[in-house]
């Protein structure tokens, strides 16, 4: 079922799809604490974002090891995992959600849901996609997809980052990204908004559906 379009947040029905285009890192990290503690207050549905991070920006989660960022001063941040980079050429997707919205269910079940709707999305895209003995999405011994959660007061925020275009794969040969050799990134070739409708299509299936609200709506003043 595809996601339904509204026009102001007052109507919606159901949780929340939003594509906020390009936004700078630390601004959308700020909206996203924001947005994760107004979903715990029960004031918002849950929100789906979708994004590019532009300037390129260099993160950190909770497991980094210097050795795979030298000379960098990376953005720290809550998510697992180590080092990762984000820049245009690559759809950053940030389920703001109660995880137990839709039944009680552990971190580990939730991140595995999330992983199934990318596999989804890449399978209906025509790419055989799956996960591999590293984490993330993979597609023919290639890393297209990284993943990085965190969880407040059982609201998820941070996310899953698809690279669509090779324009985005330089950025990460200054670093090893999640302590891989950079050469193992990858990307799959398809447009940004046949990644967006495949995705919003997955996780409608997955989670159910879900209404389009304008960035303007969610981000008055940006």
């Amino acid at each position: 079922m595809s996601p339904q379009k509204v026009d102001t947040v007052s109507s919606y029905t159901t949780r929340l799809l939003v594509d906020l285009d390009t936004i700078e890192y630390n601004k959308c990290l700020d909206l996203q604490h924001l947005l994760v503690n107004r979903r715990k207050a029960g004031i918002i549905p849950d929100i789906l974002l979708f994004l590019e991070h532009s300037p390129g920006v260099y993160t950190i989660g909770r497991k980094a090891n210097p050795a795979n960022f030298p000379d960098l001063d990376p953005v720290k941040i809550e998510r697992g995992g180590d080092i990762t980079y984000h820049g245009e050429g690559q759809l950053v997707v940030y389920p703001i959600f109660d995880i137990r919205s839709s039944g009680k269910l552990d971190v580990r079940r939730f991140v595995q849901r999330i992983e199934s709707v990318a596999i989804s999305a890449l399978e209906h895209l025509g790419y055989q996609a799956g996960i591999g003995d590293e984490p993330g999405i993979w597609v023919a011994k290639k890393k297209v997809a990284s993943i990085g959660m965190a969880i407040d007061g059982f609201v998820s925020y941070h996310g899953i980052a698809f690279n669509y275009s090779p324009n985005v794969l330089k950025g990460f040969m200054r670093i090893r990204p999640c302590g891989l050799d950079p050469v193992s990134m990858g990307y799959v070739e398809t447009s940004r908004n046949a990644l967006i409708k495949a995705l919003s299509d997955a996780f409608s299936e997955e989670f159910g559906c879900f209404s389009i609200v304008e960035r303007e709506i969610i981000l008055p003043g940006l």
